[in-house]
């Protein structure tokens, strides 16, 4: 969305807590009923990179490489971004 790039190359987040790769996935299912009214229903799924400045280095064949935190930001300014947008977009549950 705003922070797009190859899947291993770009992981975490950004100062604005937009979030690497984030893609949104949207189902729309509609049935025809007894009644002849067409009921419709939607599923919304989001996902993305984990909301912390971390990386993973990838130049070696290591089934499970490590993950590297860049940033010490104790209040979890750039988390707290990323979930007050996804609250503006979507409502509360």
């Amino acid at each position: 969305r705003c922070f797009a790039g190859t899947r291993y190359l770009k992981r975490g987040a950004t100062l604005e807590g937009f979030v690497a790769n984030e893609v949104e996935t949207e189902q729309i299912v509609c049935e025809q009923g007894f009644t002849s009214r067409l009921s419709c229903s939607s599923y919304v799924q989001i996902r993305g990179s984990v909301p912390l400045f971390w990386s993973q280095v990838t130049d070696a064949m290591v089934p499970k490489p490590d993950i590297e935190l860049h940033r010490f930001d104790p209040m979890y300014h750039a988390t707290a971004a990323h979930f007050r947008s996804l609250l503006e977009r979507y409502g509360s549950p």
